[in-house]
């Protein structure tokens, strides 16, 4: 008995060892094996048309403070490609200038839409107006030319104004492509429409920043004018206005029509939804889905007119 009970020690030993390697062995990393994050894990770079971006998940919400914003203060998904460029049901090609972005409409000889970011340096600066109206270069399929307005008492209206690019000489020129005319009637272009421009800019100067998209109303049927191309008379314009800096966000539309009037600005403010529906295009897609519907649903003048919880501005001009 003794002989066997002296048998078991080194037994014993033995398994100790044997389990403290199975131990050992299980405990070391895979040589495959990556290392800890140490960070936000990046996300790999979106594909495909910048004008038609990927519709952002309800939980990606505009209250979640990431890093990345812009240097403005704004939200972070400002800085994806393309951010403020509308998407739209209706075939158009897409022409980048330096001072703004059209998709243009050539069945009616001008744009579906202008878009581009209006900032309080863009309104400073000595530009003049040069009156240069000019065929777009850039318009693959030839845009309409000034010829086309010659005589048919419409207004060659800028959508994308002159007055909003006066920090550049350049950027004031490419406001005169016809790319960025629409056949404006003269009472229109010259009286409420100004006014709303206008106004327009006392934003700009006030608020910083402010997201731009502006066009007409297009649709079958509208009559035409134009010696050698057929440029079509809308009825309506509009002009869409997003404010955006962390973590305040604001957005108003006008509807009107293409017509003189003496009826004030806040008149003409419908819901950003309302000018999709006239005009079948999706207006900053990419805004998170519950800020989007937040903002898009209401007719909203709260900080834009005074007396309305307008933040403090200068003298604002009539209308």
């Amino acid at each position: 008995m003794a002989r066997k009970k002296g048998n078991q020690v080194p037994g014993k030993i033995i398994l100790a060892f044997i389990l403290l390697f199975v131990i050992w062995y299980f405990l070391q990393p895979p040589d495959d094996a990556t290392p800890p994050a140490t960070g936000r894990e990046k996300k790999p770079p979106r594909t495909g048309n910048k004008t038609t971006p990927e519709k952002r998940s309800p939980d990606r919400t505009a209250g979640n403070n990431r890093t990345g914003a812009p240097a403005h203060g704004g939200f972070p998904f400002e800085s994806e490609a393309g951010f403020g460029l509308p998407n739209s049901a209706r075939d158009c090609e897409l022409v980048k200038h330096q001072a703004y972005t059209i998709c243009y409409g050539e069945a009616w000889e001008q744009p579906l839409w202008v878009a581009y970011q209006l900032t309080s340096d863009n309104l400073k600066g000595t530009a003049e107006r040069e009156n240069d109206f000019r065929p777009d270069p850039d318009v693959s399929t030839g845009s309409a030319t000034p010829d086309d307005y010659r005589g048919s008492g419409y207004d060659r209206g800028h959508l994308a104004p002159a007055a909003d690019f006066k920090s550049s000489p350049e950027r004031m020129s490419e406001s005169f492509y016809m790319s960025n005319m629409s056949p404006q009637a003269p009472d229109f272009n010259r009286g409420i429409w100004e006014k709303l421009e206008s106004r327009v800019r006392v934003w700009a100067r006030r608020d910083k920043m402010l997201y731009i998209v502006t066009g007409p109303a297009l649709k079958k049927g509208l009559p035409t004018i134009g010696r050698r191309n057929q440029v079509a008379v809308p009825e309506q314009y509009y002009k869409v206005v997003l404010f955006l800096r962390y973590p305040e966000a604001r957005a108003i539309a006008f509807l009107m029509r293409n017509e003189g009037s003496g009826l004030a600005l806040k008149s003409f403010v419908v819901s950003v939804d309302q000018v999709e529906e006239v005009t079948g295009i999706d207006f900053f897609p990419q805004l998170p889905d519950d800020l989007e519907d937040q903002l898009e649903s209401q007719v909203e003048t709260r900080g834009w007119f005074p007396g309305t919880g307008t933040p403090k501005e200068e003298t604002q001009p009539a209308g």
